[in-house]
């Protein structure tokens, strides 16, 4: 009789870790973005880029422009890896800048955290799961003042996984 209500636990157990998974999976969408959410991501600095050519810094934004640099060629190991996003809002900027990247069929691929002035950002994951590959791809860079969008600036970029 113990072994039965063992057994019953057992399987009680594995059931509820089945639907627990299961909901998780609902509500992403897909269980590769569940690891992406569990993993760390790059961490926003003060300061400008390093490794970058001292002129390439930008050192004056007129008022009411938004100006940065990004990486034009983002190159991730895998798509779980840190890649060179290379993002940095000049410290003469008026604006925070949060950059989307998009592949040319329109999926969102990497969403970065708020970059204030004077801020930058090294390295950083991709925001979904994106199969080895080279993507054209398209950013917007977002100009945020006091939490509220105030413009954008779009370009494009080179995203290259695995």
């Amino acid at each position: 009789m113990a072994k039965n209500k063992s057994k019953k636990s057992i399987l009680i157990v594995v059931i509820a870790v089945i639907a627990v998974v299961l909901c998780i999976v609902a509500l992403t969408g897909s269980a590769p973005r569940i690891r992406l959410a569990l993993t760390g991501s790059g961490k926003v600095s003060d300061g400008v880029l390093t490794g970058v050519d001292v002129d390439a810094h930008i050192t004056s934004v007129p008022e009411g422009e938004i100006r940065y640099l990004i990486n034009k060629r983002i190159m991730f190991k895998n798509s779980y890896s840190l890649g060179s996003v290379m993002l940095e809002n000049p410290e003469s900027c008026q604006y925070d800048i949060r950059f989307v990247i998009y592949k040319d069929d329109g999926e969102m691929i990497y969403t970065s955290p708020m970059i204030k002035p004077g801020q930058c950002l090294e390295k950083d994951k991709l925001s979904t799961v994106v199969k080895a590959g080279e993507y054209n791809c398209s950013y917007s860079a977002q100009a945020y003042q006091n939490g509220e969008l105030k413009g954008e600036v779009t370009g494009v970029v080179t995203v290259m996984v695995g």
